[in-house]
C-alpha cells in the first residue's frame, strides 16, 4: 500500500470521524493521538479509547452494514485511512499488519466475553437474592380481663446478662489495597472512585493517587499509566492511552480503553511492577 497525503486524515480534537449509522468503506489506523468510540444508547461514556498502533472501523472491510458506533477525536490525531478496495492487497503485502489485527480482534473478543460473564454473574446474584417476606395481616381482638395474681414474696433480681458480642462485619470491596511482593501496600481511599496509577511529574502537574515509583527501580511506569475505577462494590482496571510496557491482569494484557473487572486475589502488572489486588 503506497502512502500519500490523501492516505491520511488529520483530525483536530473533537472532530467526528464517522457517526453511528453511517455507511462506511474505510477503516482507520491511529498513528498518533487518540480516538473515542461511542454508542448512542450508552450516552456520553466512551465504549473504547483507541490509541497509537490500534485501529477502528474494521467492520467496513467485511460488510456493507452501517457503522455500529460513532468515532470522535479525543485529541489531535493523525489517522491512516485504509479503503476496502486495497485492504486485501495490504494484508498480502504486509503479514505483520494481518497478525496484529488478528491479535487485537482476539483481545477485543476476549474482553467482550469477560464483560458478559461478569454481567451475567451479577444478574444471577441479584435474582437469587430473597425478597423480604410480607408481614402477615393482624386481626384485632378484644382482650379478656385478667384475674389479679395472688401476692408473692419478692424474688431477688437476677444479674443482668451480658449483651452478646456483635457479629464480625464481613469485609467488602469498599476498603482495598494493592500489595507488592516486597511488602509495601498502597491503600485505595474509599472516598475516591478513580485512582490514577503512575509516577509523579511536577512539571506537568501529574500527581497520581497511586504512586508506584518506590517499587519501580527500572522506571517502567508511564506517568499516566492506568486507572483503577470503583463502580459501587466492583473494581475495574482501564488503560486509557496505550503504554509502552503495558498493563496486565493475571498475565493477560489489557486492551487500551477497555474496563477489565478485577477481584481480590487478582495479580495486576503495570509495566514491570506486579501487585496483588486485595481486601484491606
Amino acid at each position: 500500500m503506497t502512502k500519500s497525503a490523501d492516505s491520511y486524515l488529520d483530525a483536530p480534537k473533537g472532530k467526528s470521524i464517522f457517526a453511528e449509522g453511517d455507511k462506511g468503506q474505510t477503516m482507520y489506523i491511529v498513528e498518533s493521538g487518540c480516538v473515542e468510540l461511542f454508542l448512542a444508547e450508552r450516552g456520553k461514556d466512551a465504549i473504547a479509547v483507541v490509541g497509537p498502533g490500534e485501529f477502528f472501523g474494521e467492520a467496513a472491510m467485511f460488510e456493507d452494514g452501517p457503522r455500529f458506533c460513532s468515532a470522535i477525536a479525543r485529541e489531535p490525531s493523525r489517522l491512516l485511512k485504509v479503503e476496502r478496495a486495497v485492504f486485501a492487497d495490504l494484508l498480502r503485502q504486509n503479514a505483520d499488519i494481518a497478525l496484529k489485527m488478528m491479535n487485537l480482534l482476539v483481545r477485543r473478543q476476549q474482553q467482550c466475553e469477560l464483560n458478559l460473564t461478569v454481567s451475567l454473574a451479577e444478574l444471577s446474584r441479584l435474582r437469587r437474592k430473597p425478597a423480604a417476606p410480607a408481614a402477615a395481616p393482624t386481626v384485632e381482638s378484644k382482650p379478656k380481663p385478667e384475674k389479679p395474681a395472688p401476692a408473692r414474696a419478692p424474688v431477688p433480681a437476677a444479674p443482668a446478662a451480658a449483651e452478646p458480642a456483635a457479629a464480625p462485619v464481613a469485609k467488602t470491596l469498599e476498603a482495598c489495597v494493592l500489595r507488592h511482593a516486597q511488602g509495601e501496600s498502597f491503600a485505595l481511599d474509599p472516598a475516591i472512585s478513580e485512582f490514577l496509577i503512575g509516577r509523579p511529574d511536577p512539571v506537568a502537574g501529574i500527581n497520581p493517587e497511586i504512586n508506584l515509583t518506590s517499587v519501580d527501580p527500572t522506571r517502567s511506569l508511564s506517568r499516566r499509566h492506568a486507572k483503577l475505577i470503583r463502580q459501587g462494590r466492583l473494581f475495574f482496571v482501564r488503560e486509557e492511552a496505550a503504554t509502552v510496557n503495558g498493563t496486565f491482569v493475571n498475565n493477560v494484557r489489557v486492551a487500551t480503553g477497555q474496563d477489565v473487572p478485577i477481584k481480590p486475589g487478582d495479580k495486576l502488572r503495570f509495566g514491570a511492577v506486579e501487585v496483588e489486588f486485595a481486601a484491606a
